[in-house]
């Protein structure tokens, strides 16, 4: 359990290739719990934000649900499917996601 915390900690300033290798095939459960011990928000994407990263991003696998693991201004994208993570992307800044979902402030 200590190395997932600690992996979920060092993905928002590790290389590419670390948060994408690390992440994908742990379960959802897996990273709920962590991430709420460790201060990582987690938010599952509603209908309306998951259009509007499909329409600003590249084709997902689908089916896939998007998540979004955030701590202070980075966030990692994880799509899930089937409770395991399928893919992650590497750490991208928070203003960035807010633009690309329309959201205040962004």
């Amino acid at each position: 359990m200590f190395k997932l915390a600690t992996i979920l900690l060092a993905l928002l300033f590790a290389s590419p290739a670390l948060a994408y290798n690390e992440l994908q095939g742990e379960t959802l459960a897996k990273i709920l719990e962590m991430s709420e011990k460790n201060g990582v928000i987690v938010e599952k994407l509603n209908e309306a934000d998951t259009a509007a990263m499909d329409e600003r991003t590249n084709p997902r696998p689908r089916p896939s649900i998007i998540y979004l693991l955030t701590l202070g201004s980075s966030v990692i994208i994880a799509l899930v499917h089937n409770d395991v993570v399928t893919y992650s992307t590497d750490p991208v800044e928070l203003e960035k996601i807010n633009k690309m979902l329309g959201r205040a402030g962004a």
